[in-house]
């Protein structure tokens, strides 16, 4: 993927630029933004402006305002999930403590407007428009963010509610930059709604290979400890398939995770196994691949380029994300 360069380069350049605060505050905020993600949001936004311009660099501005909320977004998580770790290093509020970390997270966040101000250039709908998603999309992600707390109080959750609570938590943030990059690039309304809905369907894919990573992954591949969902008794897609199959001592075994600070070896590796004994992997790893096929369909509707061929490398790029 060394063609992400180019894009992620440009938008680390635009961060780096960026005066966010004083001494220990500025330094919490360099921290956040230098944590060693991929940028995807970012690189989402810069593509769908290419495809339909021609240009990425105009959507700097809106790639950049999208990570800044990301980044705010991550501090707050792990503030909520009591998480020390993040990608492998302390995370912000571990590190620099809970008071710091929320003004870092509401810093980041609140330069997200100013960002966003810079396209007044546009004229005065097309701007409203790039507010209005963004808006959007945060208020989606903060309502997800809520019911996925919400769930790990309850022993019936359905598989159609976790889906809607991951579109509303992860995939609005990702469809509205891809959509604001078409915006940008002078899309029409049915391109915006179709850049919305690939990104949509890539973000449902991403949080649920995310969760099946915690339960399957290795914690120094993954950055953190393994099991974070069942710590903190949430709900997801390969729990919930194995749950509705497995027998009653099985089932008593893996509830009687839910909620504990730290695991043995032998837990770990006898929850696993019985994950694997009723082929919930396998189901779950289909709906993530159900879900990078439908985004792939939907750029079938593009003509032939460069940004449309780079967008499918990234859809396959995601659905290798087996650390």
């Amino acid at each position: 993927m060394l063609w992400l360069t180019r894009y992620v380069d440009d938008v680390n350049s635009q961060l780096s630029k960026l005066y966010l605060g004083e001494s220990v505050l500025r330094e919490a905020v360099t921290d956040a933004l230098s944590g060693g993600g991929k940028r995807v949001r970012a690189v989402l936004a810069l593509l769908w402006s290419e495809v339909f311009s021609g240009e990425y660099k105009p959507a700097l501005s809106l790639a950049v305002a999208y990570e800044l909320a990301h980044a705010s977004a991550l501090i707050q998580d792990d503030i909520i999930d009591g998480s020390d770790l993040r990608r492998g290093r302390n995370s912000i509020v571990s590190k620099y403590g809970l008071s710091t970390a929320i003004l870092a997270a509401n810093l980041l966040l609140f330069n997200v407007p100013k960002k966003m101000a810079e396209y007044k250039h546009m004229g005065g709908e097309r701007v409203a428009r790039l507010f209005d998603m963004l808006g959007e999309s945060c208020r989606a992600a903060t309502t997800g963010e809520f019911l996925d707390l919400e769930f790990a109080k309850r022993v019936d959750v359905t598989e159609r509610e976790y889906e809607e609570m991951v579109r509303l938590k992860t995939a609005s943030m990702l469809g509205a930059p891809c959509a604001g990059g078409a915006i940008v690039g002078g899309a029409t309304d049915s391109q915006v709604s179709l850049a919305y809905r690939f990104g949509e369907e890539i973000g449902i894919a991403y949080q649920m290979q995310d969760d099946i990573l915690d339960l399957i992954g290795e914690s120094d591949a993954l950055g953190k400890p393994v099991f974070t969902d069942i710590r903190g008794r949430k709900k997801n897609i390969l729990l919930m398939h194995t749950l509705s199959k497995c027998t009653k001592a099985e089932e008593e075994f893996i509830r009687g995770l839910f909620g504990r600070q730290s695991y043995t070896s032998s837990e770990i590796s006898r929850a696993r196994e019985i994950f694997r004994r009723y082929g919930s992997v396998e189901y779950s790893l289909g709906r993530v691949s159900s879900h990078l096929d439908g985004a792939k369909t939907l750029l079938k509707q593009l003509e032939p380029s460069k940004p449309r061929k780079e967008l499918l490398a990234l859809s396959d790029y995601l659905s290798k994300r087996y650390y």
